[in-house]
């Protein structure tokens, strides 16, 4: 299963290569559904595993914001499709009935009826045992193969494509769209925490992005952590950090979903390596920048802190209300240029106003508004 733009681009670059390609539907219990079929049957060589289940091609339409399918019945998609599907089939002399009807009728088929169909060319349980098959045979076209002393490469999907393929789970997302929520309520509910919803909001985006392809939402959640950590920066870290964290989570996120992979040099078709790596740099280079700049900001504050809150109250120290603090309620002040201190306020005091600190209750500083 999956994008038609993307098994259109595969099938093209399968249909115009110079070199035999071989697809196969591999271990026992694999599937190739939908845009799986229409890439095995565009291959030279198409084979099965036994257990293995080919078909249901109809198209669907997926919501990108709620991740609902809706299944295409316009003739004029449906007929298009179909009958793409039946020139790839014709041009591999395969079954362009089947190709039809897995297309309107979404009918599947097993290895043994497939290759009794002329959808595939061999069942075989393993890789070794398709080469043995394929070596000698003549496949329709009159073209003989022979398979000697075969070196066989496994190539896997770089990590990007990897985390990329956890982040389009239906699970993962339903769960981060869940805990994004939970947070959002309870950031919003309780007083001084309300930035920590923050992390909610970005939680429940995350579902949202996740039907862009895999650099575009790469570069949404590179964009989206450097927003986070800037605002917790900038907020004096009054979420505890927790959105700081977040930003910087993202930030990976975005990076590893952004770096170029590439394929054995015996595979490549088409690609652009000098400038895929000018885009990695540049984006090394700016990511490297801002980390060093937010880095400097943490250690500043970080400086500016006592070193035991507990051995050095600011009593008689002038600060800033950093909320709206009524009688005898409890909010943060700013204080020595730059510490968030939480604060009881003996008057009632005015966010941006001058508060004096008069004395310390506990862990709380006790402050007024400054004659």
């Amino acid at each position: 299963m999956g994008e038609l733009d993307a098994a259109l681009n595969i099938v093209s670059s399968i249909e115009n290569s110079k070199i035999p390609v071989i697809g196969f539907v591999y271990p026992t219990g694999s599937y190739a559904w939908s845009a799986g079929t229409l890439v095995l049957m565009s291959t030279t060589i198409a084979a099965m595993a036994p257990g293995t289940v080919i078909g249901s091609c109809e198209p669907v339409e997926i919501n990108p914001i709620t991740g609902q399918e809706v299944f295409i019945n316009e003739s004029k998609i449906l007929n298009a499709i179909s009958q793409y599907f039946m020139e790839v089939a014709e041009f591999r002399s395969r079954n362009a009935t089947f190709a039809h009807d897995c297309v309107f009728y979404n009918t599947n088929l097993g290895p043994e009826d497939a290759l009794k169909y002329g959808v595939i060319n061999f069942v075989a349980t393993d890789l070794d045992s398709l080469l043995n098959e394929i070596n000698g045979s003549t496949i329709s076209g009159g073209v003989t193969y022979y398979v000697i002393n075969p070196e066989v490469t496994y190539y896997q999907p770089g990590i990007g494509y990897q985390v990329y393929e956890v982040l389009i789970n239906p699970t993962i997302q339903d769960l981060l769209a869940g805990i994004g929520l939970f947070l959002a309520i309870i950031g919003f509910a309780v007083r001084h925490y309300y930035l920590a919803g923050g992390v909610g909001i970005i939680l429940m985006i995350i579902p949202m992005l996740t039907g862009l392809s895999v650099n575009w939402l790469g570069l949404a959640l590179l964009i989206i952590g450097l927003a986070a950590i800037a605002i917790d920066v900038h907020a004096g870290f009054t979420t505890h950090a927790s959105l700081f964290i977040t930003g910087m989570i993202l930030t990976v996120l975005g990076l590893i979903l952004l770096q170029p992979t590439y394929s054995p040099q015996s595979w490549l078709m088409a690609t652009n390596q000098v400038e895929a790596r000018i885009v990695l740099y540049v984006l090394i280079a700016f990511v490297g920048g801002f980390g060093g700049f937010i880095a400097a900001k943490v250690i500043g504050i970080i400086r500016t802190r006592p070193l035991s809150e507990r051995l050095y109250w600011p009593i008689n120290d002038i600060g800033t209300a950093v909320d709206d603090i009524n009688k005898d309620e409890i909010g943060y002040v700013r204080v020595r240029g730059g510490e968030y201190w939480r604060a009881k306020a003996l008057e009632n005091v005015r966010k941006g106003s001058r508060v004096v600190v008069v004395g310390v209750d506990g862990d709380t500083l006790l402050v007024k508004p400054s004659a």
